[in-house]
C-alpha cells in the first residue's frame, strides 16, 4: 500500500470549470452554498454555521492528506474559469477515513457534487460531475461508481442518467421499509434503494466501465435512509 499522502490529484479543466483539491482558503467560499438552504435541501445536512462548515472543510483537508493510491478521499472545489469563483464542490472517494479501507472495494469508488443555486440550469452541474467521473475512471482505475440521491432531486437524477449511470437490481437485504429495483442495461448500472415513505430515503447510483459486470454489493452496507 502507498504511503499515507502519497498520491494528490492534479486540477481538472473543463470548457468553463477548473476542479481542483480544496485548500484552507476555501471556507468562506465553500459557506455561500454549504449555508444556502436551496443548496442544502437534498444534501446530507442541512445549511451549515461558519463552525461547521470549517469543521467539515478540515474534515475533507485531513482525509486528502491521508489519501493513498489505494484508498482515497477527496474534495474538490468547482470554479469558474473566466472569473475563478467558486460556485460549488465536488467529493470523491472510497474510504471515508484514509488510509482504512471503506465499506466499498479498493476499485470502487463514490461521487458527490453541489453547486450554488445561482448556476443551476446552465448544465454546469453535468460539466462538474462529468469530469470526476472521467478521473476516476482514467486516473483512478475505477470500475464502479456510485452517487447517492434523494428521492425528489429529479434534475440531479437526470444529470447522472446522463452520464451512464442506470438501474441494477440484486437482492434485497434491507428491512422492510427499503426495496429495490433492478435490471441489467450491459456495460452501465444504477443501484438505487428507496423506502415507504416518499422523499425519505436516498437512491444509491452504480456505474460500471464498459464489459466490467455490476457489482454485488449489499446496498445496506453503505447507505440507510435517513430518520
Amino acid at each position: 500500500m502507498a504511503a499515507a499522502g502519497s498520491y494528490t490529484p492534479a486540477p481538472l479543466l473543463t470548457e468553463r470549470l477548473l476542479l481542483r483539491p480544496l485548500t484552507a482558503d476555501d471556507a468562506g467560499a465553500l459557506l455561500r452554498f454549504r449555508a444556502h438552504p436551496a443548496a442544502t435541501r437534498y444534501l446530507s445536512h442541512g445549511p451549515l454555521t461558519p463552525a461547521q462548515n470549517h469543521a467539515r472543510l478540515e474534515q475533507a483537508l485531513s482525509a486528502a492528506a491521508a489519501s493513498t493510491a489505494e484508498w482515497f478521499h477527496f474534495g474538490w472545489a468547482i470554479e469558474l474559469r473566466a472569473t475563478g469563483e467558486i460556485v460549488g464542490d465536488g467529493r470523491t472517494w472510497n474510504t471515508e477515513e484514509p488510509p482504512a479501507p471503506g465499506r466499498i472495494p479498493a476499485e470502487a469508488a463514490s461521487l458527490g457534487y453541489v453547486l450554488h443555486p445561482d448556476h443551476h440550469g446552465v448544465g454546469l452541474g453535468r460539466e462538474a460531475a462529468s469530469a470526476l467521473v472521467d478521473w476516476l475512471f482514467s486516473a483512478r482505475g475505477s470500475g464502479t461508481i456510485f452517487a447517492g440521491v434523494y428521492e425528489p432531486n429529479l434534475p440531479s437524477r437526470r444529470l447522472l442518467e446522463g452520464l451512464g449511470f442506470r438501474k441494477d437490481r440484486f437482492s434485497s437485504r434491507l428491512p422492510r421499509t427499503q426495496r429495490e429495483s433492478s435490471c441489467r442495461p450491459g456495460a452501465t448500472g444504477w443501484t438505487a434503494a428507496s423506502c415507504t415513505a416518499p422523499g425519505s430515503c436516498r437512491h444509491r447510483w452504480q456505474c460500471r466501465g464498459p464489459g466490467l459486470p455490476l457489482l454485488p454489493i449489499p446496498l445496506r452496507a453503505q447507505w440507510t435512509c435517513p430518520r
